[in-house]
């Protein structure tokens, strides 16, 4: 081993170790020279788990959904020049959804940057919108000084890893040729780990004691990455506190009498909602309506997210508090209980008879809901369902009451990019089962490719109306109806029986809702349900139940 290679080895080995140490369990690795060094150097470690996907866009959602199953930090390695570019909206997604994301970026070394040389574009910083923490790291020198630099700036980073400020960060990594550590220093790679800090915070409760006492008071539930909150049910039950929980929340399936899972199509259906105050806990809600009430009302609004990165919309909270659930709610077990269970009662009795009115409506549904809804009851404890953005997410917002699995989504951005690889990275560590759109589906077909390079299990429910279905419910229907069809509807055409041939899924197709509803889903093998809706009759059932549940939410709250 010459001089530069064994400078090399040390770094890259050093490098990993590192990484290890922290927490990196799984690196996704997508193929190039220049990233030589980092891909062998995860591969040659006893501990570490690689994923090889050449798509470095898909690669890097795939890597989302090994972080959402498995709740560790996990890395990325991309060779020089654009193919880094192609992080960008995973990225973007882990920093709203606060993710730890390890994103490692091989580059040119500084003598090749800005001269012109290939596959060398401007790295540093290139993330600078939406990542925790970034350094450009040394090339490989043979000195302490080099080791030092990677022992305090992940040290430095490791405390985006887990907790309250955990987000996505960036190593740029330039290396000089040769690219080939000796892959036989295995004694190099090291298994230690490092204990990583604990945060804790309380709160003096005195300033919203006088808030707190008043009748009319709302608990509003979002995201929180299925952290624990058995504190704020206890609260709830205790201060009879109606709780507004989203589907992506772990509450929403608890049966907890005091949950409300249809606030939606209440307020879609006219509800006229009043209320004193809200504390709103972790991130902002899937529902549209619930959040355009919040900007308008005037109701004390108490914020509260295990995060210092302040998610003010729909509107700047009276009072903020960077803690968990948990202990928040701990923190207000001295206060003087108040008699809310009229108001209680309320949403209670419009709860009951929304879902009675529901599930009446959906044994009947022919619409995409109908199939949904039959989903639905095919899945158990067991299993996850991971949601596309559009369409999907706001028919389960209104569908998810009585079920038993989890719901996840990647609703940091919102984007329908990357949400097949996303889920598919979930799979490798948990049961799941896909619901997308035929849009999102196409923009990200990709990303099957793992599931057939590794043998990733999950079954996915295509609903294909042929183009955009959410944009039906927007003014751009009526506003722009000469060139709707063609700008925002989009039509495709596509078969996608093809692509699961391509990917070895199994593959069938369903037009009518009885036949999907006697269907099991495959428990061997993945396949695709790819079922044929059209999008007018769809908003057409849909005004269909907004004007039945009229009659459940005639009295102002």
């Amino acid at each position: 081993m010459d001089h530069a290679q064994q400078q090399l080895t040390e770094q890259v080995f050093y490098f990993v170790s590192e990484l290890y140490a922290y927490g990196v369990r799984e690196v996704v690795i997508s193929p190039g020279s220049r990233s030589t060094p980092l891909a062998i150097a995860c591969e040659c470690h006893p501990e570490m788990k690689t994923w090889i996907h050449p798509d470095e866009r898909s690669a890097a959602f795939f890597a989302l959904g090994l972080i959402k199953g498995s709740q560790r930090p996990v890395a990325l390695v991309c060779t020089s020049g654009t193919a880094a570019a192609n992080y960008l909206p995973a990225v973007a997604e882990s920093h709203i959804s606060r993710l730890p994301l390890v994103v490692l970026t091989s580059d040119r070394p500084h003598e090749l940057r800005e001269v012109g040389a290939p596959q060398a574009i401007n790295q540093v910083n290139m993330f600078a919108n939406y990542v925790h923490f970034q350094f450009d790291m040394p090339i490989a020198d043979g000195t302490q000084y080099t080791l030092d630099a990677i022992r305090y700036q992940l040290q430095k980073a490791s405390q985006y890893f887990v907790g309250p400020h955990q987000g996505p960060i960036h190593f740029n990594m330039p290396f000089r040729e040769p690219l080939t550590p000796d892959w036989s220093r295995t004694d190099l790679l090291t298994t230690h780990t490092y204990t990583l800090p604990k945060y804790q915070k309380a709160i003096d409760p005195t300033p919203l004691k006088q808030t707190l006492k008043q009748i009319k008071g709302l608990i509003i539930v979002g995201d929180m990455q299925h952290q624990d909150v058995s504190q704020l049910l206890t609260f709830a039950t205790e201060y009879d506190m109606p709780i507004l929980a989203d589907p992506l929340n772990p509450i929403r399936r608890t049966q907890h009498p005091n949950v409300i899972a249809t606030y939606d199509l209440l307020l879609r259906s006219g509800l006229e909602l009043e209320a004193d105050f809200v504390i709103r806990v972790g991130k902002p809600v899937v529902s549209k309506k619930l959040n355009q009430w919040l900007k308008r009302t005037n109701a004390t609004h108490i914020l509260v997210q295990n995060s210092k990165d302040i998610d003010a919309f729909p509107k700047k909270p009276d009072y903020f508090y960077e803690m968990s659930a948990n202990d928040f709610f701990r923190s207000l077990n001295t206060l003087e209980s108040t008699y809310r269970k009229v108001w209680l009662k309320h949403w209670q009795q419009m709860e009951l008879q929304a879902r009675e009115k529901i599930t009446y409506h959906q044994k009947q549904a022919l619409d995409e809901a109908g199939y949904i809804s039959r989903l639905l009851d095919k899945l158990d404890h067991t299993d996850n369902l991971f949601v596309s953005n559009s369409m999907p997410i706001r028919d389960i917002d209104n569908l998810y009451f009585d079920c038993e699995f989890g719901v996840y989504a990647n609703r940091g951005a919102n984007g329908i990019d990357g949400v097949v690889s996303t889920a598919l990275g979930m799979a490798v560590h948990q049961k799941v089962t896909l619901l997308i759109g035929d849009i999102a589906f196409y923009h990200d077909m990709n990303g099957l490719l793992m599931s057939k390079l590794n043998d990733i299990h999950m079954n996915i429910i295509l609903v294909n109306n042929d183009g955009g279905g959410i944009f039906s419910y927007l003014p751009q229907k009526e506003a722009a109806a000469p060139h709707f069809e063609r700008l925002f509807g989009t039509p495709t055409g596509l078969d996608f029986e093809h692509a699961a041939h391509l990917y070895h899924f199994c593959y069938k197709r369903f037009s009518d809702v009885q036949s999907f509803g006697y269907v099991e889903l495959n428990a061997m093998s993945g396949t695709l349900y790819e079922i044929i809706t059209d999008r007018a009759e769809n908003y057409e059932v849909h005004q269909t139940l907004y004007e039945q549940l009229s009659e459940v939410v005639n009295v102002t709250l």
